[in-house]
């Protein structure tokens, strides 16, 4: 084979293997900084989305709380104008008439008109949590008060009749003590907080005649009403629309960036097995390149080393040398080939216990020369019947086996547990127990990396290899050190029905 041809003067081909390496395919979609960016943009559109949320939850509960607020002082002006013309029919039919037929005028100055009076507001306004109720005369002049001490009190409003005199209804406002955005903050509201102020004209009704036009205006009735309680109500409504939109926003923004750094870790999986795809396709064309080198290297080594005999002393060892370290390339190369190289799946009947046994026939000489006893327990005449390739799962179970016969040391005890589990499960368990130190935890936690190993000149793939085969036959392959001391393989693979 040769490694380089001729070109012009001086000028070398490129090396198969590089110009491999080179023109690999990648099998990626996107390329490392467009992933990354895309991410990076899906992060950012979290956090988007997050505060544009906190926005359209901010409107949307202010917008909620003033159409709540608005309807409530819509209910409660309907109340106060039902009561108001409840008033004025009371006051007219109760006082106004009979002290006029009984006195000839009214002066509320005289204290059984007065009285009369006040009999008929209270009656009127008992239950209905009415604060304060005046009248007011033609001059401007508080004529009647639930509060005696205003009475003959003179306002300041000079249009005030005149006003009320073209009203055709109530008028209303609210006397609040603080804006509404602190109150959405403050709980409890005290009392009178919010004050709702009713003004209604008195007039005389016009109900013995047809007449539909408005009487003679009497005076003005203003009364007051303590709506802190319902405001409060509205209040801590916004806030429970507030408080829910709020946790359901933050709820969907922590699931949002959970799934978004799922898919980057996925991604980065992804895209560390493209990695060991492309490495792979690498290695096995390394492999395929200098494997037919090699192979007549180690032929000729062994050739020579025949030859030779004993003649020289020091061609023999050279030659020895190179035959042992040929033939530990070759077994390395190999491993790379199984390792890189997928194995079709076959759904063939197995038998695990007789490739056990067949294993340990092979090992035979070997646990002889370090006088290592092998037990084997478990259902010994129950054939274990798994479904898979029979080749494959006998590699797996020798190169178990030999790992075990390696650590146990001279002398050791090899057990080999075979077992069914519970019968829902169905499930082969094999378990191998060598008398060995057992795993360290530094080797436990990296013993299935590629290229990790623990022994002189090995290649670390063994355990890797025996791992992909036991994991593409749907089984699992687990790792522990016995409490009694040595270390435990175990098996597990689908019993065939």
């Amino acid at each position: 084979m040769h490694f380089f041809r001729r070109k012009g003067d001086g000028e070398k081909a490129p090396k198969p293997t590089e110009h491999r390496l080179a023109y690999l395919p990648s099998s990626t979609g996107l390329p490392d900084n467009l992933r990354g960016k895309s991410l990076g943009f899906a992060r950012y559109l979290a956090w988007v989305v997050l505060v544009l949320v906190l926005v359209l939850t901010a409107v949307l509960s202010t917008y909620i709380g003033n159409a709540a607020r608005t309807t409530l002082l819509g209910k409660q002006q309907q109340f106060a104008t039902l009561l108001a013309e409840n008033l004025n029919h009371q006051i007219y039919r109760r006082f106004t008439l009979p002290t006029l037929l009984g006195f000839g005028t009214i002066a509320l100055r005289q204290p059984a008109q007065f009285e009369r009076l006040d009999q008929v507001v209270q009656s009127t306004t008992h239950g209905l949590h009415v604060e304060t109720l005046r009248i007011f005369g033609h001059d401007n002049t508080i004529t009647y008060s639930t509060n005696r001490d205003e009475l003959g009190t003179i306002i300041d409003n000079k249009d005030f009749l005149e006003k009320a005199a073209l009203m055709d209804g109530p008028t209303f406002i609210i006397d609040a003590t603080m804006p509404y955005w602190q109150a959405f903050f403050r709980f409890p509201l005290e009392p009178k907080t919010f004050i709702l102020r009713t003004t209604y004209p008195l007039r005389i009704e016009n109900r013995l005649n047809s007449s539909t036009e408005d009487g003679p205006l009497m005076g003005v009735l203003e009364f007051t009403q303590d709506i802190s309680g319902d405001m409060e109500s509205v209040f801590r409504f916004q806030q429970l629309v507030t408080l829910i939109t709020l946790c359901t926003s933050v709820l969907l923004f922590v699931f949002l960036l959970f799934f978004i750094r799922r898919a980057e870790r996925a991604m980065e999986e992804l895209h560390n097995n493209e990695k060991l795809v492309a490495m792979g396709r690498v290695v096995a064309s390394i492999a395929h390149e200098i494997r037919n080198p090699l192979g007549i290297i180690r032929s000729s080594a062994e050739l020579l080393l025949k030859r030779s005999g004993t003649a020289d002393t020091s061609t023999s060892r050279i030659l020895q040398a190179v035959y042992d370290e040929s033939k530990r390339l070759s077994q390395t190369v190999s491993d790379f080939l199984d390792f890189a190289k997928p194995h079709p799946k076959k759904d063939n009947p197995v038998d695990m216990g007789s490739l056990i046994t067949q294993a340990l026939a092979f090992l035979e000489s070997e646990l002889t020369a370090r006088d290592i006893s092998v037990v084997r327990i478990g259902q010994l005449d129950t054939p274990l019947i798994t479904l898979g390739d029979k080749d494959l799962l006998y590699r797996a179970v020798y190169n178990i086996l030999s790992n075990g016969l390696q650590a146990a040391g001279v002398g050791g005890t090899l057990s080999v547990t075979q077992t069914v589990d519970s019968p829902a499960n169905k499930h082969v368990v094999l378990s191998f127990h060598d008398s060995g130190s057992g795993f360290s935890p530094e080797a436990l936690d990296k013993i299935l990396d590629p290229f990790f190993t623990t022994k002189d000149g090995g290649t670390g793939l063994g355990l890797p290899i025996v791992n992909n085969i036991i994991t593409n036959h749907g089984g699992k392959l687990t790792f522990a050190n016995a409490p009694e001391g040595g270390a435990v393989v175990t098996v597990r693979l689908r019993l065939a029905s």
